[in-house]
């Protein structure tokens, strides 16, 4: 019996056995999945209170109180995804890094094409995955817009936003108290969190550095136990370095970009900007219940609806013979504990700095 590899339900099986890329925020913070098998997500978004036991009268009793609320969403993420064109020149020549004198048949190379298109694919919805995790934590908010396109998931009003960009506290002073702000952030974090101990904070590009180069950071960092190899500041894994550890919160900086197409240059080329804005610090605890749900893809009354994070399809014209090959998710992030999360702007954010110094030189020129 001949075995289709493009029948949907095998390339499925398939993607399960493709390596999977790197996604730092989403596996830190949202790594638990949820899989709906219907287009909407509900879910729920509590704030926590300390509520303490009021003292009652033996005579009187005691009195009601209300219980926690929490806010209710119901929310159809849209679908992400984008599909390949295979033409016959594409199957009939030699692909990339292959052998110049390979004997493969074009049934191989059209196989070797359908993996690597796969992979592509796939590192472009876990890139899309970790840009909507970046903006969510760096914002509040996540602004989903494209051809045809525009929707916004809005947790802003319970999000913990704070800018100390413009104080005294300011990380752009080198001589600012760092160590003092950290300690009154932690604990302003329990505070609000109900209990929840910050144990993991992200930093933008220009804080870590303004961190690094403080010098209260600098002394305070002597004290803390070096082995061979562990130098710290140090890479822990791809595009994510551990700038320190202070009292139990290991503190890393993210650096991984981004094409933004609905930003573009003179050109008209996609801008290539950070993944997380430079200028911020993100507070979290890894106690924190959240979730990264995706909800249900309908392909056609062949193939019905998929529950899955990844739903491939394949389909094919004759004239001119081209093949297509379609990878398609409906995901977002589901932060259930708000206020495990914290996102304070420390510093100026040194690309706005570098857009008023074009402005400026552009009034200036002649």
């Amino acid at each position: 019996m001949t075995i289709n590899i493009y029948d949907t339900r095998l390339m499925i099986a398939a993607l399960e056995k493709i390596p999977q890329p790197k996604r730092f925020l989403k596996d830190t913070f949202f790594a638990n999945e949820q899989r709906s098998t219907a287009e909407y997500i509900d879910f729920d978004v509590k704030k926590f209170g300390r509520t303490i036991s009021p003292f009652v009268s033996d005579k009187k009793g005691t009195s009601a109180v209300e219980r926690p609320g929490f806010d209710f969403r119901s929310f159809v993420p849209p679908t992400t995804g984008a599909h390949t064109v295979t033409t016959a020149a594409d199957v009939l020549k030699r692909g990339f890094g292959a052998n110049v004198y390979s004997n493969e048949t074009p049934t191989q190379r059209s196989a070797k094409i359908m993996q690597s298109d796969f992979m592509m694919l796939n590192r472009m919805i876990a890139r899309r995955e970790e840009w909507m995790i970046a903006r969510l934590m760096c914002t509040g908010k996540i602004i989903m817009q494209g051809d045809g396109v525009y929707q916004e998931l809005d947790l802003s009003k319970f999000w913990n936003l704070e800018d100390i960009s413009d104080t005294d506290q300011s990380f752009d002073d080198e001589n600012s108290d760092i160590i003092g702000f950290l300690d009154d952030a932690y604990a302003e974090f329990m505070r609000r969190s109900g209990g929840l101990v910050p144990d993991r904070i992200v930093l933008g590009h220009t804080a870590a550095r303004k961190i690094r180069n403080n010098k209260r950071w600098q002394d305070e960092q002597k004290y803390f136990k070096t082995e061979l190899g562990q130098w710290t500041p140090r890479w822990s894994q791809k595009g994510v370095k551990l700038v320190g550890l202070y009292m139990g919160m290991e503190l890393y900086e993210y650096l991984e970009w981004f094409l933004d197409d609905l930003d573009t240059d003179s050109e008209g080329n996609p801008i290539e900007k950070l993944m997380v804005d430079d200028n911020v610090m993100l507070m979290s605890s890894s106690e924190a219940i959240t979730e990264f749900a995706y909800g249900a893809i309908y392909l056609n009354r062949q193939n019905g609806i998929f529950a899955l994070p990844r739903v491939p399809h394949y389909w094919s014209d004759n004239n001119p013979a081209v093949d297509y090959l379609q990878l398609q998710s409906r995901p977002v992030p589901i932060p259930k504990d708000i206020d495990a999360f914290m996102t304070i702007k420390v510093c100026k954010s040194q690309l706005d700095i570098v857009k008023k110094e074009v402005k400026s030189s552009v009034k200036k020129a002649p």
